[in-house]
């Protein structure tokens, strides 16, 4: 790249250069925000969700939000806007153990969906996000024909791995990733590199929300999350009661995870004897990096629902910048761009562009019986 070039990587180009993205089951747009920020423009965004449309609506009025079903689309007037990147979070019931993990049997099961929309649409690059149960031996046949789907249609294909932590959020939150680039492309995808130095705990993300309505145990609560080093567990929707040992692994960490309270604590319901606090939607939109000020629609299921199925914008952000790279040849000053406005930023150089991987890795590889490059 050319040294003027170089001067740019703690920036985004001008709008003019802004890359352009359609985004399908959008939900309430934590994708959307990172690939926002990561110089994306949305051409459209689709969301089935009544409450989910609404609520990117209400944040972004420029976005063009269809809500319609994507199984009943045509979207190859898209392929004439040459069209940057294809995006998504298709339904992850069908591969975790929530939603009993029927996989291809499951009606809500949108991946070979994905497969035609990249087809017809040709985009330049695609990503689709999903849970870690999509990489199960009973849905290898399934993931395989989806592989060569994609292959088929002419992209570079890869399976990644990605955890939230490593991108400064109080959550342990880990996710597969299908991520594929056109191959006539010349440049070649590289994850973006991982934050350590950047994990926070639940203690200094959520103390002041804790202390807003009166709670004087709150900063006590926080010191004590913060010296344990405590990170969520997964923030997930919200539908009756948890599993005991979700209840266990969330009350270890000072929490109570079967309420949905709208206000945080009071020093009367702290007074009661085993009290721990429960999670508000602030405070798990805030788990999921949403901004403060980002509204949700809809009553307490469906934002718990919304935010639970989101991808952190912060996560979604790095991979923008990872695919904008990959297309524009950019070279990133990262943490200057996952934080800006902080001294003391440190420049780092993209990983290798293909990363060893484990022998585990290799397992899944043979199992899906294709050419696909699987990475952590």
């Amino acid at each position: 790249m050319r040294k003027e070039d170089e001067a740019n990587a703690r920036q985004l180009p001008t709008d003019a250069d802004r890359l352009t993205v359609v985004e399908i089951c959008a939900g309430a747009g934590g994708m959307s925000i990172g690939l926002e920020r990561a110089g994306f423009e949305h051409v459209a965004l689709v969301e089935y969700d009544n409450h989910a449309a609404a609520t990117l609506r209400r944040n972004r009025r420029d976005w063009t939000v269809i809500q319609e079903d994507v199984r009943t689309m045509d979207f190859r007037l898209y392929r004439q806007l040459d069209i940057d990147l294809v995006s998504g979070g298709p339904p992850c019931q069908p591969y975790s153990s929530d939603g009993y993990g029927l996989g291809k049997e499951d009606p809500r099961d949108l991946l070979p969906e994905c497969v035609r929309i990249v087809d017809e649409i040709k985009p330049k690059a695609f990503l689709f996000e999903n849970v870690d149960g999509l990489l199960q031996a009973r849905h290898s046949d399934h993931v395989a024909d989806v592989l060569r789907g994609f292959k088929h249609a002419g992209y570079e294909v890869d399976i990644h791995r990605i955890q939230a932590k490593d991108y400064g959020l109080a959550q342990e939150r880990s996710r597969v990733l299908f991520i594929g680039i056109r191959k006539d492309l010349a440049q070649g995808f590289r994850m973006p590199p991982k934050f350590p130095q950047r994990r926070t705990n639940i203690g200094d993300v959520l103390g002041d929300l804790m202390a807003a309505n009166g709670w004087e145990g709150a900063y006590e609560w926080a010191r004590e999350r913060r010296e344990a080093k405590d990170v969520a567990s997964t923030v997930v929707t919200r539908r009756g009661k948890p599993r005991a040992k979700e209840a266990a692994r969330w009350g270890s960490k000072g929490v109570d995870i079967a309420g949905l309270p709208e206000t945080a604590p009071t020093m009367t319901q702290a007074s009661k004897p085993g009290f721990l606090p429960a999670l508000t939607a602030r405070m798990r939109a805030r788990l999921q990096d949403f901004p403060d000020d980002w509204e949700f629609v809809g009553g307490k299921q469906a934002t718990a629902d919304q935010i639970g199925n989101a991808v952190p914008p912060r996560m979604a952000q790095a991979l923008g910048l990872a695919i904008h790279a990959a297309i524009k040849g950019a070279r990133w000053d990262w943490e200057g761009m996952l934080w800006p406005g902080e001294q003391g930023r440190m420049h780092m150089a993209p990983p290798p562009l293909q990363p060893h991987d484990p022998p585990g890795v290799q397992l899944i590889l043979q199992t899906f019986d294709v050419d696909v490059p699987v990475s952590r």
